[in-house]
């Protein structure tokens, strides 16, 4: 069985630096590692391939589904409509995750109900934040970047223990 954990916060928090921290991690203990990210930008216009590419093209004109294939990498991209969030992360994790992780690290969906890393830099958001649902962690990215990393690897490597038997 596939462990889930979900890294959370606001906007510029340290979520991507924080999963790839969390990635290079798990990977030198001989994890196998699938990542899911939700991108929070409704207009797409932060998404890292620009939409004028040729399979985002396809999809705006009607094609369910696009994949193009590079040299190293396997873009997919699937139309989805009248579907909200938390749906789309429950089919991404039961039909698009195609690789036979250990561990399926979640960037974002803050409402899922995963365990949960959250991330903070400042009293406000902390307060807001520390309500969610599921939360193993709260981890203040204000602080020193080595210090930071350390309690971080602290944790996994206990969570990785609490939940190996589900691995």
């Amino acid at each position: 069985m596939v462990s889930i954990l979900q890294v959370v916060g606001y906007k510029k928090s340290g979520k991507t630096t924080t999963m790839n921290t969390l990635i290079k991690l798990l990977k030198s203990q001989g994890f196998h590692i699938a990542v899911i990210k939700h991108h929070g930008d409704k207009s797409g216009q932060e998404i890292d391939i620009p939409q004028s590419r040729d399979h985002i093209t396809y999809v705006e004109s009607g094609a369910d589904e696009s994949i193009v294939q590079g040299y190293q990498y396997l873009h997919k991209l699937i139309q989805k409509e009248d579907v909200n969030t938390l749906e789309n992360l429950e089919y991404i994790i039961q039909h698009e995750v195609t690789t036979n992780p250990d561990i399926i690290l979640i960037e974002g969906y803050k409402q899922a109900k995963y365990d949960k890393i959250v991330l903070f830099n400042n009293v406000d958001d902390e307060k807001v934040l520390s309500q969610l649902s599921n939360v193993q962690y709260m981890l203040d990215t204000s602080m020193d970047i080595k210090e930071s990393n350390k309690k971080l690897e602290t944790f996994i490597n206990k969570w990785v223990d609490d939940t190996r038997e589900t691995i």
